[in-house]
């Protein structure tokens, strides 16, 4: 049996630079970056095209909705993102919507967690230097996300470092879902079976 790649992770990177979709709230909610009214659905195709639904449409001004942004691959939002109900929906619309990285001072447990586990990135920096991403002179500044030396460099050559489990880290850089990671062990557990078989018939 082969190493199977489980459809959640969707792309691997070690560097990428990005225009930035800015979100300048705190609090934003699993509701919020998908609506209730969209989780019916078991799969994660199309749930793009809802993200931040309610903050968007005519008249919001909202990033995502203007060309120059498509194509961004990074979120920087206020603090407590992600907070309100666990559903994994969440970060399924952000990366089926292409977003690999979102950057706040705060995320909600869960949301860390199950977006980690989607491949979507968290990176925690200071509240002070989340406000200085928000508040770019140019707003089509793009931002570098340099995950192998574990550092957010903008378009001025500022550096900021972020901190990730070296598990974690290797799993962005490989690509690799939990089941990926416990495949990799496939020969030790066949090996472990079939030390077991012996002994059971012994």
């Amino acid at each position: 049996m082969g190493i199977l790649h489980s459809p959640s992770f969707m792309s691997h990177f070690s560097r990428f630079s990005s225009r930035v979709i800015r979100i300048p709230l705190k609090d934003i909610d699993t509701d919020i970056i998908i609506p209730a009214e969209f989780l019916k659905t078991t799969t994660k195709e199309g749930l793009g095209k809802q993200v931040f639904k309610n903050l968007r449409g005519e008249g919001k001004n909202f990033p995502m909705d203007k060309p120059e942004f498509a194509g961004s691959r990074i979120v920087v939002s206020g603090a407590n993102f992600g907070c309100g109900s666990s559903r994994e929906h969440a970060p399924w619309a952000l990366k089926d919507a292409g977003i690999e990285v979102v950057i706040s001072s705060e995320f909600a447990d869960i949301f860390k967690g199950n977006a980690e586990k989607n491949g979507l990135l968290p990176i925690l920096l200071p509240e002070e230097i989340v406000q200085k991403l928000l508040s770019p002179e140019d707003e089509l500044e793009e931002l570098i996300i340099d995950l192998e030396n574990q550092m957010v460099e903008t378009a001025t050559g500022e550096k900021y470092h972020f901190e990730i489990s070296g598990f974690s880290k290797n799993r962005f850089l490989k690509g690799a879902s939990d089941l990926d990671y416990l495949l990799s062990f496939e020969e030790k557990i066949r090996a472990f079976e079939e030390q077991r078989k012996l002994h059971l018939f012994l």
